[in-house]
């Protein structure tokens, strides 16, 4: 991740904290699902081949990176595929991901020539998309309006919260070597599963975030 940071400076960006998205969970209803049925619910565990075409915005301080991404996302694998562009069209990156490994298929030289920039984009997928996910072993903390599944980790631990609906609207790891968060906000239907359109990581440890919006979703058949 701290090779992103070396790119994103690169591009002419300026290192400070960039602010944490707020969300609102509904409160007029109660959160009571079990362990099963929040896994089951849970759009990033279920089968499936989704085209996600995204704006992004990159911040690092008060300097910000807008791009545009095609995501083909293959849940079923667990692997995505994401080519980037800025807002003139050039493509930046063409990066292939999994659970464990990515391969860089293309990128402009600024970015060639940064030892890790595939890693770092890499690993900020993997923790929006990929890995880690809830599992039926995680302790259940229910917190009326919300649900927590949560395990712990040496120096901390990793918890999902999910609201009334069940829906995924937060991962949060904080340990010896990670401290970050991902935001799931403004769900909505594509067919018949429900999607958030707005999502946001915060990487505190790197002073990083990206947020991502939904402007066009399809499930391959």
């Amino acid at each position: 991740m701290i090779r992103l940071l070396a790119a994103i400076l690169l591009l002419g960006l300026v290192a400070c904290v960039p602010a944490t998205t707020q969300q609102q969970l509904p409160t007029n209803c109660q959160a009571d699902a079990t362990q099963v049925e929040l896994l089951a619910e849970n759009w990033l565990q279920q089968p499936g081949i989704w085209r996600l075409r995204q704006s992004a915005l990159l911040e690092l301080g008060p300097k910000k990176l807008p791009m545009e991404g095609f995501l083909r996302l293959d849940l079923q694998k667990r692997e995505a595929r994401l080519l980037a562009m800025n807002d003139m069209g050039l493509v930046l990156f063409d990066l292939l991901i999994s659970e464990n490994e990515q391969q860089l298929k293309h990128a402009i030289p600024q970015l060639q020539q940064i030892k890790g920039f595939a890693q770092g984009v890499a690993q900020s997928m993997r923790q929006i998309f990929l890995t880690p996910t809830p599992k039926s072993t995680d302790l259940l903390q229910n917190r009326g309006n919300s649900q927590r599944l949560w395990r712990p980790l040496p120096g901390g631990s990793l918890g999902f919260v999910f609201d009334c609906q069940s829906e995924l609207r937060e991962t949060r790891q904080v340990s010896d070597s990670d401290d970050w968060r991902v935001a799931y906000d403004l769900y909505q239907t594509f067919g018949s599963a429900r999607l958030p359109e707005r999502i946001v990581l915060n990487d505190y440890r790197h002073n990083l975030k990206l947020s991502l919006w939904m402007r066009e979703v399809k499930l391959e058949p």
